[in-house]
């Protein structure tokens, strides 16, 4: 697989607590999708990259999470892309709430 380590200070201060980012064609391997629908899908907002350099475009562990949960819910439900969007952003409230929630327990119990 092509990884490539991304680094806020320059390519070759990459470290190992660099976050791991992938090119489109890698992401297209690991999650099955072909690279047009990839594509198709970045550009209505369903996934973001983390970093684009010129027309080479990057994409982190999240975006393969993203990309194979958008294929499930595709071939399970086999809902249109409109509401595909709605449910992948009803997902993403739900998890931020979670967080939320995650986070005011830790304040109010210490755990």
């Amino acid at each position: 697989m092509s990884k490539t380590r991304k680094s806020a200070k320059s390519s070759s201060a990459a470290t190992s607590g660099s976050p791991v980012v992938y090119t489109i064609e890698t992401i297209a391997k690991i999650t099955h999708i072909s690279r047009d629908r990839i594509v198709l899908y970045y550009q209505h907002g369903l996934v973001s990259p983390v970093q684009a350099k010129g027309k080479q475009v990057f994409f982190d562990e999240a975006a393969v999470h993203r990309l194979r949960r958008i294929a499930f819910v595709l071939s399970e439900y086999g809902i249109n892309h409109q509401g595909l969007r709605e449910f992948i952003s009803l997902v993403d409230e739900v998890e931020q709430l979670r967080e939320e929630v995650r986070f005011l327990r830790q304040g109010r119990w210490g755990v």
